[in-house]
């Protein structure tokens, strides 16, 4: 059976192949304001944990090279604010939420970063942001999505450029019953992100008119799916949702064609990055779905920047999770030039609420949970003569208003 049967709707993040690696470093900064010893300005010190190794690697390369661009366009390309140089020091978390906590140690009493962006792992993501509360220190997420982080784990020092799962499910959840059917199965993975994702798009599900059958968790390291999917078989649903992040996605999803499932229900996931519609091929022609960014959607003077610019440097245009990086990097500068300072308290009352262009359109950080608010697109996959794989065309551009999840910060 043909894949393009499948009705992509929701989203998870979903096939990522490892993109590559990237020059982990640059020269530049760290924090406060003055003169070093000599008279050169002091650096001020991006630290950012995320996983340059393991599953999320091609995450992890996306959104470093768009935290270099995001810099590079807010400065001019002086990659200077406050006439400080601004330095962005890489450490690998390797997918591991203590190896994460130790580099995010390393990166605020040795090299004494100033800010710190990441993470490309939820879990890792919510150890990072405790280690911020405790040392005082900006942390700006992307593209870690897991709600955790601007939900139950909230804190002050946390602020979100990418989008998190509950503004996938309110763009993608109630069309999931309206086009797909009633009786849903939610696969995701066995940790944070999985979780948090069941818990945001399950009760769109149910308050669509839906019904969510069961819940069914897998280990992200998993290799073999048949067991999963057989229990997903028994069930019977209308649909399938699959939410899934890293390289095995790809084999989850032959796994899913080989034991016939497309055949006898319809499967639903998110429209990931450029590799994964490359691996589907024509068999993804007419699919639909949610996306967070694809670099010929947005039409505006930054996305046209970012789109010229990793062209040029890098050989090809912008991933999914590009967009986020640099938006994280457009803030921080933004943030810094308005608050005159890397202070974390003058930081938090300019961000509270700062609206920003950044390669989607516009942001704008909510006072209540520091989520950035921001457009999201409903796309149909489809040919065109220009390029060499299916590719998303916009059907739908929601709002960042359209899509603003409740706040459910707990106090």
């Amino acid at each position: 059976m043909r894949l393009h049967r499948v009705s992509l709707v929701a989203l998870a993040m979903v096939v990522v192949l490892l993109a590559g690696a990237c020059n982990q470093s640059t020269t530049g900064i760290s924090s406060g304001s003055g003169q070093q010893n000599g008279g050169a300005a002091k650096p001020i010190k991006i630290g950012v944990v995320t996983s340059v190794t393991g599953l999320l690697a091609g995450y992890a390369d996306q959104e470093i090279k768009g935290l270099r661009l995001g810099i590079d366009f807010a400065t001019g390309g002086t990659k200077k604010v406050l006439g400080r140089p601004i330095e962005i020091i890489v450490e690998d978390d390797t997918g591991s939420p203590d190896v994460g906590k130790q580099k995010t140690v390393k990166l605020l009493d040795q090299d004494k970063a100033d800010i710190l962006q990441g993470s490309a792992l939820t879990p890792v993501a919510l150890q990072v942001a405790e280690l911020a509360k405790q040392y005082g220190v900006i942390f700006m997420v992307d593209p870690a999505a897991g709600d955790q982080l601007t939900t139950t784990n909230f804190n002050k020092y946390v602020f979100r450029t990418g989008g998190n799962t509950s503004q996938d499910a309110l763009t993608g959840g109630k069309a999931t019953v309206e086009t797909l059917g009633k009786r849903i199965v939610h696969l995701a993975p066995d940790n944070a992100f999985g979780k948090s994702a069941q818990q945001s798009w399950d009760p769109v599900f149910k308050a669509s008119g839906g019904e969510v059958i069961k819940d069914i968790n897998i280990p992200l390291e998993a290799k073999d799916f048949a067991t999963y999917l057989q229990q997903v078989v028994d069930l019977k649903p209308d649909v399938l949702m699959v939410t899934w992040a890293g390289g095995s996605a790809l084999k989850l999803f032959q796994q899913i064609n080989e034991l016939g499932l497309y055949r006898k229900m319809k499967v639903t996931t998110s429209i990931g990055d450029r590799a994964s519609l490359q691996g589907l091929g024509d068999a993804a022609v007419g699919l639909r779905g949610v996306v967070r960014y694809f670099y010929t959607i947005p039409k505006n003077k930054t996305n046209d920047w970012l789109v010229a610019e990793h062209q040029k440097r890098y050989g090809a245009p912008p991933d999914i999770f590009t967009a986020g990086g640099m938006a994280s990097g457009i803030a921080i500068v933004k943030a810094i030039e308005k608050a005159g300072s890397t202070d974390a308290q003058k930081l938090i009352t300019v961000l509270e609420g700062l609206s920003f262009d950044g390669p989607k359109g516009r942001y704008i950080f909510r006072k209540e949970d520091h989520q950035a608010l921001q457009p999201m697109y409903f796309v149909e996959i489809s040919k065109d003569p220009n390029y060499t794989y299916p590719i998303p065309k916009l059907i739908k551009e929601y709002t960042p208003e359209e899509t603003a999840p409740p706040v459910q910060v707990k106090q």
